[in-house]
């Protein structure tokens, strides 16, 4: 997996739970009682349950290419909301 390319607020299904990314974790940013955990980029992940998952990059690598991971990326952006009429403002010109 390229460096960067799961953000923080990115979507995911782990079998049949709904994840987002939470925090991601460069190389040697983890103060981690176990040494091996602070040598790769890690990704914390926060279930809708309530429980939280730090997965290596590697690992969740390797997760999204067997398809036990998907990734729910934006279909279209969204669009800024002061495009949108309020109902109060169509009702104050008389139609």
């Amino acid at each position: 997996m390229k460096k960067n390319a799961l953000k923080i607020g990115t979507l995911i299904r782990d079998h049949d739970r709904i994840g987002i990314i939470t925090k991601v974790i460069e190389v040697g940013q983890l103060d981690a009682k176990v040494p091996i955990i602070s040598w790769r980029a890690n990704y914390e992940v926060t279930y809708t349950d309530g429980t939280t998952l730090l997965v290596s990059c590697k690992a969740l690598d390797a997760m999204i290419h067997n398809g036990v991971v998907e990734i729910y990326y934006p279909t279209t952006p969204l669009l800024p909301s002061d495009l949108f009429q309020t109902s109060s403002e169509g009702e104050s010109d008389g139609s």
